[in-house]
């Protein structure tokens, strides 16, 4: 009986370290899997990161050669604000040069507004007001020099300025 009973006790040991060898199988399978998983994983995050890298970099070239054309036209508007002042003055001489300086600082303003202002229905209002602005200089300025008006002001230049104030 008592050789019975050590033989029981055997076969259970050996079931139970069986067991346990079958679970550490089982789990070491499955630490393999994840292990792999998070592999993959790491892989995958690596290539989105490196995408969005480029994908950022690349719009952010895009956003640099747009700035750089957006100040090369601020500076030619510029420039051709200050040519207009210069128009300005040789159509009327008698003019106190003063207001020539007031026509183009408002002119300026009304660029400062288009390029200051992130609202693009705001930058489309400053605009039109920019091109109606230039449209009434003109019209002063051609009105003197090709028709020999000898008006001593350009006053519908100077009534727009009062009116966009």
């Amino acid at each position: 009986m008592s050789f019975q009973i050590f033989r029981t006790l055997l076969d259970s040991i050996k079931l139970a370290l069986g067991r346990d060898y079958e679970t550490r199988k089982k789990s070491l399978r499955e630490n393999t899997l994840l292990k792999q998983q998070k592999a993959m994983d790491n892989a995958q995050i690596s290539y989105e990161l490196e995408a969005l890298k480029i994908k950022f970099s690349e719009q952010l070239q895009r956003i640099k050669a747009r700035e750089a054309r957006t100040t090369l036209d601020y500076k030619e508007f510029l420039e051709m604000i200050d040519e207009m002042k210069v128009q300005i003055i040789e159509a009327y001489p008698d003019m106190p040069k003063v207001m020539a300086l007031v026509i183009h600082q408002h002119a300026k303003r009304l660029i400062d507004d288009i390029w200051n202002n992130p609202d693009e229905q705001m930058q489309s209002q400053c605009r039109a007001k920019l091109s109606q602005f230039i449209q009434v200089v003109y019209d002063d300025t051609t009105a003197v020099l090709f028709d020999n008006q000898h008006s001593k002001i350009p006053s519908k230049t100077l009534y727009q300025i009062e009116k966009q104030e």
